[in-house]
């Protein structure tokens, strides 16, 4: 018969047990290595640990208790970083939701029924193009504008061979008649404007980033620009017509390089297009 054993717990005294339940019961950390442990017969109690076949036992529950307690412990941490997360989580989820519903209520109240087309145009409009044949040469001289009205450049009388004088001739203004000749005695009747009006709309919001480089907060300005669209309807030559800008080439080159992105059709090659560009609101 294997042999039998008491054991203590508090004040109780249980048993026998077979010495496989007072491993189990080590393992299981009911039994510790100070607990005391009778061999039946033996008449007195002993330490577990000072059993020689219990000692390996001891060490190897020991062993495993502090596994078991690292991994309560890692566990712990793991589960209280996760809580954590979720309740900065759920706080920056409702910050979030107050920032949006401020922004929503102020775009409500101040332009929330704005495209985003209109946010970036701001208060920058244009007026409608006028399309004709290119009649400007590269040396012209800018047209003067100041505000918002436009200066009719001063007349130069030039001599000519035979004695006699000619002054030039005025800017003509306004949108040219389709299928007339213009003073020039050329035919305006080949002009696509519609085809040419229509890249224009499409692609005048390019040019908002160039406008805005050179408006001042406060200030009301008219930008009239002209451009001539050369061979194979890539645009060659632009100029500004506003004194103030006269000798910004920094400007005329972000104009150009927008322009010169325009698809326009090579059967718009040797023509012109004139768009004002207004910003801010006059006084």
């Amino acid at each position: 018969m294997a042999d039998q054993w008491l054991f203590r717990e508090g004040d109780l005294i249980l048993g026998p047990v077979g010495a496989q339940q007072i491993i189990d019961k080590l393992y299981a950390g009911e039994l510790l290595a100070q607990s005391e442990v009778q061999l039946m017969g033996s008449g007195r109690f002993v330490k577990v640990v000072e059993v020689p076949e219990f000692k390996v036992h001891v060490a190897k529950a020991e062993a495993k208790q502090r596994v078991d307690a690292h991994a309560d412990q890692h566990h712990a941490e793991v589960k209280q970083k996760r809580n954590r997360a979720l309740i900065i989580g759920a706080v920056v989820l409702v910050v979030l939701g107050v920032i949006v519903g401020v922004i929503g209520n102020y775009l409500a109240v101040h332009g929330g029924s704005k495209s985003a087309e209109e946010l970036a145009w701001g208060d920058i409009t244009v007026d409608a193009p006028t399309v004709g044949k290119a009649k400007r040469r590269d040396d012209d001289e800018l047209v003067d504008y100041q505000g918002s009205g436009r200066k009719n450049p001063t007349q130069v009388a030039v001599k000519q061979p035979n004695g006699t004088t000619n002054t030039p001739r005025q800017p003509t203004t306004g949108k040219p008649n389709m299928g007339n000749s213009d003073p020039d005695g050329m035919s305006l009747g080949e002009v696509d404007e519609a085809g040419i009006n229509a890249v224009v709309a499409k692609n005048k919001a390019t040019l908002i980033g160039c406008i805005k480089q050179v408006a001042k907060p406060g200030v009301y300005m008219k930008i009239p620009i002209e451009f001539a669209i050369a061979d194979a309807g890539k645009v060659s030559k632009v100029w500004v017509d506003n004194a103030d800008l006269k000798g910004d080439s920094s400007f005329n080159e972000c104009l150009l390089k927008e322009l010169q992105k325009w698809p326009f059709k090579p059967g718009h090659s040797g023509n012109s297009v004139n768009l004002s560009f207004n910003v801010g609101k006059k006084s």
